[in-house]
C-alpha cells in the first residue's frame, strides 16, 4: 500500500512540474508575441534578354566625312574598346548599290578597309565579271565599324573572328543607315545571312531568301524604296564551291536592275 501511494505521489509532482514548464511559454499578459523569423525571399529569375532596338543617332553628320569621325571615335559597345581600326567603308558615294557584310575580319581590322583579304579578292572578281564594275564604282560596308573577336585581348590573332552580337549590331545599325542616306542607292546586296536578317527584320537564313528582291523596310528616299538583293558571302563560297551557282544568278538579277531598273 505505502508503495502505490508513493509511486502516485511521484507521478502527481511530475504532472505539475509539466503544467508549470506549459504556462510558462504562454505569452504574458501585455507581452507582444514574437512572429516565427521570416524565410528568406526566393530571387526572381532574370528576365530574358531581348534584343534591343538601334541606338538614336542625336548629334547628325553634316556629311560622310563627319559619319567617318563619328565612327573612328566611337565606343557605344566593347567592340570600340578592342579594335585596331575603324572600318567604315569603301567606294563612290554616288553608287547605284551599296555591299554590306556583317563585319571586319583580321585584315580588315588591320587595314582599315572592308573586305580585303580573300573573300575581297573573290567579291572584286565578281563585280567585274558578272557586273563589269570595279570597286571604287559601288560602294562596300559592314553591319558592324569593329572587329568582333573572340578573344579581344588579342587582335593579333588569326582566326579570331565572331558574329556580333544584338548589343552591338544595335548600337552600329544607325552608322549604316546614315550610310544610305547620304548614297541614296538603288540596291543593297545583303552578303550572308547576318546583314541579310538584320537589314531585312528576318529570322530565315540565307538559303531562304536568297533569288529574289525586297523592298528596304526603312525609309531612305521618299517614295522611293531601295530594293534589297540577298546573296552568300564570298567567304561561304570559298568553303563551298557550289554555291557559286545561286551566287551567279542573284548577280544577273542586279545586273538587270542596275541596267533596266526592274527585277525580272
Amino acid at each position: 500500500m505505502k508503495r502505490e501511494l508513493a509511486e502516485a505521489a511521484r507521478d502527481l509532482a511530475a504532472y505539475i512540474r509539466n503544467l508549470d514548464e506549459n504556462l510558462a511559454e504562454l505569452p504574458r499578459p501585455g507581452a507582444v508575441k514574437t512572429a516565427p523569423a521570416a524565410l528568406p525571399k526566393a530571387k526572381a529569375p532574370p528576365a530574358p534578354a531581348e534584343v534591343p532596338p538601334p541606338t538614336i543617332m542625336t548629334k547628325k553628320p553634316a556629311d560622310m566625312d563627319a559619319l567617318a569621325a563619328q565612327v573612328k571615335s566611337c565606343r557605344k559597345c566593347g567592340l570600340g574598346d578592342s579594335r585596331l581600326n575603324a572600318v567604315f567603308g569603301v567606294g563612290t558615294y554616288k553608287a547605284k548599290v551599296v555591299f554590306v557584310g556583317e563585319g571586319p575580319g583580321f585584315q580588315e581590322d588591320h587595314l582599315g578597309e572592308p573586305f580585303v583579304g580573300r573573300s575581297g579578292q573573290l567579291l572584286d572578281k565578281i563585280l567585274e565579271t558578272v557586273l563589269g564594275l570595279k570597286r571604287s564604282e559601288v560602294y562596300i560596308a559592314n553591319i558592324v565599324k569593329c572587329h568582333p573577336m573572340k578573344n579581344p585581348a588579342d587582335p593579333e590573332s588569326h582566326g579570331n573572328d565572331r558574329p556580333p552580337t544584338p548589343d552591338e549590331i544595335a548600337a552600329c545599325r544607325p552608322y549604316l543607315d546614315e550610310q544610305l542616306r547620304f548614297i541614296k542607292p538603288a540596291c543593297i546586296v545583303t552578303l550572308g545571312s547576318v546583314p541579310t536578317k538584320v537589314l531585312l527584320n528576318t529570322d530565315k537564313g540565307i538559303s531562304l531568301v536568297r533569288g529574289r528582291s525586297y523592298d528596304y523596310p526603312v525609309e531612305i528616299v521618299p517614295g522611293r524604296p531601295i530594293k534589297v538583293i540577298p546573296t552568300y558571302h564570298p567567304a561561304a563560297l570559298l568553303r563551298n564551291p557550289n554555291l557559286k551557282r545561286d551566287t551567279w544568278e542573284d548577280m544577273k538579277m542586279l545586273k538587270t536592275f542596275l541596267e533596266t531598273g526592274k527585277i525580272t
